[in-house]
């Protein structure tokens, strides 16, 4: 595998980067996150760039791009802590759609695609419950034939960005089977319970109640249900590692321009040797989770076995590095570290979320210890 970028792609990297510098200052963050925790103005330049989709074939409206660029641009939105849900709706709710194999609903892929890539329609995956713990084949939500149609009772937890999306992709167990489904569901015919998390960004728990949708709303034909969830949730949690190390990047580079510039008797705290020590360690983690991100993107259209291995590796060292890297990154910065008005302590928050998404650092590792098996 060449790490070395080509000029698109280096060109890429430096157009999000200036994107981040001119056009998502903290303070502007601040305000998004206190009122709709995101910004659709922010989201239609996301799409004016190709951002949204980069991962999308060409015949459907996208760049055709391969992983790399998705993780490019996550990397660059980790570095300015952006709110949008671009790793939710472009990598996640795309993927799912593009590889839908539902005979009755190839006729819809094309204009959602089409209007993902254009940004003009949102998308969020509502698959988590109460019980589940990440496990993808748990699910109580159910789908029952009715009619022409599927009726879909359940609640959904902890879906990310629901509240800002037009449609939700949702899994429910077939009636009477136990064959895993995934459905197209209008936002605006379940119940969300919106709020929070700790970094700014929003979830909601989704109701559904005798919800009927068409039978062109099913993704999924019979038996494909599981294996094409965990392929997106894969691709999702591996381009949530390259946002995570933008984050981790922007603490080091933060916190090193911080010890050279505070004084501490008399001169510059960073010439302490011990403090030096503490920085050359958060160096070690960041580059760590580097190389251990482009083994999952080498292994990302492998056998199902090595993905799941090389995915929840990374996964596992995101938990481990970030919770590091964002602790040691406050504590350098002493008390200003721990106020809302610096950013520091952001990204330490959305470290966290990132690390529990689509599975935390446990699950992760069980999955990486029956992937090894599995493979041996």
């Amino acid at each position: 595998m060449d790490f070395n970028l080509s000029d698109e792609q280096q060109m890429l990297r430096d157009a999000a980067s200036r994107f981040v510098r001119e056009q998502y200052a903290f303070e502007a963050r601040r305000r998004w996150a206190a009122a709709a925790g995101w910004s659709p103005e922010r989201w239609a330049q996301y799409a004016d760039m190709g951002w949204l989709g980069l991962s999308i074939p060409e015949e459907f409206g996208g760049l055709g791009c391969g992983f790399i660029e998705t993780a490019i641009v996550a990397e660059e939105l980790g570095r300015g802590l952006a709110l949008e849900p671009f790793i939710g709706c472009a990598v996640l709710a795309a993927r799912l759609i593009e590889r839908a194999d539902a005979p009755a609903f190839a006729a819809r892929r094309g204009e959602l695609l089409q209007a993902i890539a254009a940004g003009t329609r949102r998308v969020a995956l509502a698959h988590s419950e109460a019980a589940s713990r990440f496990e993808l084949d748990r699910s109580n939500a159910v789908a029952r034939a009715e009619g022409s149609g599927f009726v879909l009772d359940g609640v959904k937890m902890m879906a990310p960005a629901a509240e800002g999306a037009d449609q939700l992709i949702v899994s429910a167990r077939l009636e009477g089977e136990a064959d895993i489904a995934l459905f197209l569901v209008p936002r605006d015919a379940t119940t969300l319970h919106s709020y929070p998390l700790i970094d700014g960004t929003r979830a909601a728990d989704v109701e559904l109640r005798s919800v009927f949708v068409a039978a062109e709303a099913r993704l999924s034909s019979p038996g494909s249900g599981l294996a094409l969830l965990e392929e997106g949730l894969d691709r999702a949690a591996l381009a949530q590692v390259a946002e995570a190390l933008g984050c981790m990047e922007a603490v080091l580079e933060m916190t090193s321009d911080y010890l050279k510039t505070r004084q501490q008797f008399g001169q510059a705290i960073g010439k302490f040797q011990a403090l030096q020590h503490r920085m050359a360690e958060m160096f070690v983690e960041v580059q760590e989770t580097r190389s251990i991100l482009y083994r999952g993107i080498a292994h990302l259209e492998g056998a199902p076995a090595a993905r799941r291995q090389a995915v929840s590796a990374a996964k596992v060292m995101l938990g481990s590095a970030g919770r590091f890297v964002g602790a040691q990154g406050i504590q350098l910065h002493g008390g200003i570290g721990v106020t809302d008005e610096y950013p520091i302590g952001h990204y330490y928050k959305r470290l966290l979320v990132l690390e529990k998404l689509y599975g935390d650092s446990d699950w992760h590792l069980g999955r990486f210890i029956e992937a090894r098996k599995e493979a041996a």
